[in-house]
């Protein structure tokens, strides 16, 4: 898998992956122009889109109708060196029966993002060389 990410203009990027691009800015207090969400902000959508995805995935196979259906990820910034400390993620699904609640938690705990992040990945980053 791979995504490229590419500047544009002040602290602007593109990022590309199987053709979709999303816009990755900072706000005008951080030097940005405001054009697209922040690292930081990705990275709880993404932990809290991929929860979404694995409740959908359990709802629709269980029969049980997901009208409403609402994830939100809080965050904390911290630590030495700074980096983010928690998420707390709160999945809202409205009449969902109270025999499934803790089928959904197991599930929305077995998301691909939230193992990632539990299984503290190897990262790498080195310099590549330019293409002209």
């Amino acid at each position: 898998m791979r995504m490229q990410v590419q500047w544009e203009d002040g602290v602007r990027f593109t990022a590309t992956s199987r053709g979709h691009s999303i816009t990755i800015d900072q706000p005008r207090e951080n030097w940005g122009s405001d054009a697209g969400m922040t690292p930081p902000e990705l990275m709880a959508a993404s932990l809290a889109s991929c929860v979404g995805f694995y409740v959908v995935r359990y709802c629709q196979q269980a029969g049980i109708d997901t009208t409403g259906l609402r994830v939100e990820c809080d965050w904390k910034v911290g630590g030495e060196p700074k980096c983010i400390e928690s998420f707390d993620v709160i999945v809202t699904l409205p009449g969902l029966p109270e025999n499934r609640r803790k089928a959904i938690e197991r599930v929305a705990n077995r998301c691909l993002i939230h193992a990632t992040l539990h299984a503290q990945p190897h990262v790498s980053v080195k310099l590549g060389e330019a293409k002209e």
